[in-house]
């Protein structure tokens, strides 16, 4: 049967990723009101104590509502066990240890079976130590319940079934803890070798996408940044220009300086045009010393006057700190796209007037008509 979503909102909430563990809950919440219930039946049938009943129905029931009120109103969530796993595993046990008390001798070892069940949901949830807590919690439930029993209703015959029973369930719980650790264990170690996938695919696609000396996007990346920008553009109309830089004269910096200085100094100037531009504005490193920078929604205009911005940072001395000596200035040309012009064409003008920009002495700025 499949409820209809409103009703499943209003019993799960709005958020999906809590909807399991509310789910859960509601389904032991369920078993809460089934086993009141029987208790019910078996009191009505003289199975049951008369005094420990309406604690046992109490237990039961106060139980259920107030683990999905702590969930579905978000309470939990400011725990460090935000699903309750713990606490709820605590209280079923408790439970199963009131029910033991409850019901007639001849049923306590049914009563006593569910004891280890508990622990089945908890391998999916808890650490191994943390189930060894909580086993450790459910047998000295245990002992102390059957103890309780001795000294509360001295006159049963059943001190040596107790203590079987006891034993019974203490193998139980010791073979399903061990089984709910290596569960727990066996999944730990897949989410941590899932996590380690997972950063080490991000690292292989961050350094297919950036260039590795200026941490910049390569051209092969810029290239669907164009893409995706040229097909916005299709839908709606703006001014978007492409800006070609290259650093003047680089090649003296290598012969006078080094290769060393020279990736230094690439890697500062790809700092300062990432820091300088607008954050809409998409720097990527083109190749050598030269870059191409996306600004979407920008005249040539407005992006003249960040180029500007730009060289004020660039002319600040010293360039390098380790090498106050280098002197760095760019040439840069402009190219805004045309209505139904491609990209290529664009940055083919933008290379053009980055050429013309050369041409007329370096250091300065280009437009293409």
């Amino acid at each position: 049967m499949v409820l209809p979503p409103p009703l499943l909102r209003l019993l799960l909430g709005s958020n999906p990723e809590r909807h399991s563990a509310i789910g859960l809950t509601l389904l032991v919440s369920a078993l809460y009101l089934f086993n009141a219930g029987l208790i019910l039946a078996a009191q009505h049938l003289g199975y049951a104590s008369p005094a420990l009943t309406p604690y046992m129905l109490g237990c039961l029931l106060v139980g259920g509502v107030t683990f999905y009120g702590l969930l579905r109103s978000g309470l939990s969530q400011r725990w460090s066990d935000p699903n309750l796993v713990m606490a709820q595993g605590v209280y079923c046990a408790f439970a199963v240890a009131m029910g033991y008390l409850t019901v007639h001798m001849h049923f306590r070892g049914v009563v006593l079976t569910l004891m280890p069940a508990i622990l089945l949901p908890t391998q999916f949830a808890l650490s191994p130590p943390r189930i060894r807590q909580l086993t450790l919690g459910m047998f000295l439930l245990l002992i102390g319940t059957t103890a309780v029993n001795w000294y509360v209703n001295p006159g049963e015959p059943e001190v040596f079934g107790d203590i079987l029973r006891c034993a019974y369930v203490t193998a139980i719980l010791v073979a399903v803890c061990g089984v709910a650790q290596r569960v727990s264990h066996t999944r730990h170690e897949m989410r941590l070798k899932s996590e380690a996938l997972a950063s080490a695919l991000s690292k292989v696609e961050h350094m297919a996408a950036h260039d590795h000396l200026t941490g910049l996007i390569n051209r092969h990346r810029m290239h669907e940044v164009l893409d995706k920008e040229w097909h916005r553009l299709q839908r709606q109309a703006h001014p978007t220009t492409l800006v070609m830089m290259d650093l003047d004269h680089f090649k003296r910096v290598n012969d006078s300086f080094g290769h060393q200085v020279g990736d230094e100094v690439l890697k500062r100037f790809a700092q300062l045009a990432d820091t300088c531009l607008r954050d809409a504005d998409v720097v990527s490193r083109w190749g050598g010393e030269e870059f191409l920078v996306l600004c979407p929604d920008t005249s040539a205009e407005q992006a003249l006057i960040a180029l500007h911005r730009l060289r004020e940072q660039v002319q600040t001395q010293p360039f390098l700190d380790s090498h106050p000596s280098v002197q760095i200035t760019f040439s840069a040309g402009l190219a805004t796209l045309r209505p139904s012009e491609s990209m290529a064409s664009a940055i083919e003008r933008a290379d053009q007037a980055l050429y013309q920009a050369k041409e007329a002495g370096r250091d300065r700025f280009m437009q293409s008509p």
